[in-house]
């Protein structure tokens, strides 16, 4: 009985294969795979992917909040990135919240404090953000809170914008990349840092 062979990856195009599986394993939101593998690599085609991802999430763009900021209108606005990128820096005035939070423990935190307010979800480019938006946006109206976004293009868009930023000692310009091949999508990327100052 002649067994069949098993398929191997012919010498030639290791190399190119492990650049790929490395690449893949880079990327760090299965939803972004495709479409990074699919569109040009800016901010732009990450958020017309992710808005087609989220059909039900409203985006607000950096101008906007900037001007509701400035005129220290009713915001609740939600950091969702871990706490080793929100220690570099964050927007003022932001709270950070687990990407990973459940519904329920999410609604005991925030159901208060979103009451009569414009709640705002940011991340690195949107796609954490948008996906916890989705997930407690019913039950936030519910709660009484008013207009739900995610920052379109997220704290890198602020950032590339030359947008205020703010850490534990005040005003900064750095800004945590989340990894370097995200980083790439920083216009300034001598401002990258991944610790605290």
């Amino acid at each position: 009985m002649i067994m069949p062979r098993k398929p191997s990856i012919p010498r030639r195009s290791l190399p190119a294969f492990l650049l790929l599986m490395l690449a893949a394993l880079t990327l760090p939101w299965p939803g972004l795979q495709m479409a990074a593998a699919k569109a040009p690599f800016t901010l732009e085609a990450i958020h017309q992917s992710i808005e087609k991802r989220y059909p039900t999430v409203r985006h607000i763009s950096g101008d906007v909040l900037a001007q509701m900021l400035a005129e220290k209108q009713p915001l609740l606005l939600l950091d969702v990135r871990e706490k080793n990128e929100f220690d570099v820096s964050r927007l003022p005035g932001a709270i950070r919240v687990s990407p990973n939070i459940w519904h329920r423990p999410f609604m005991r935190r925030f159901a208060k404090q979103a009451k009569g307010k414009t709640v705002v979800f940011y991340c690195s480019v949107g796609e954490r953000s948008s996906k916890l938006a989705r997930y407690v946006q019913e039950a936030l109206k519910q709660a009484g809170a008013g207009p739900i976004y995610n920052l379109k293009g997220g704290i890198f868009a602020w950032h590339n914008a030359k947008r205020k930023l703010v850490d534990h000692k005040g005003e900064t310009g750095f800004v945590h990349p989340y990894n370097e091949y995200w980083g790439q999508l920083l216009t300034r990327p001598m401002l990258a840092r991944y610790q605290p100052r």
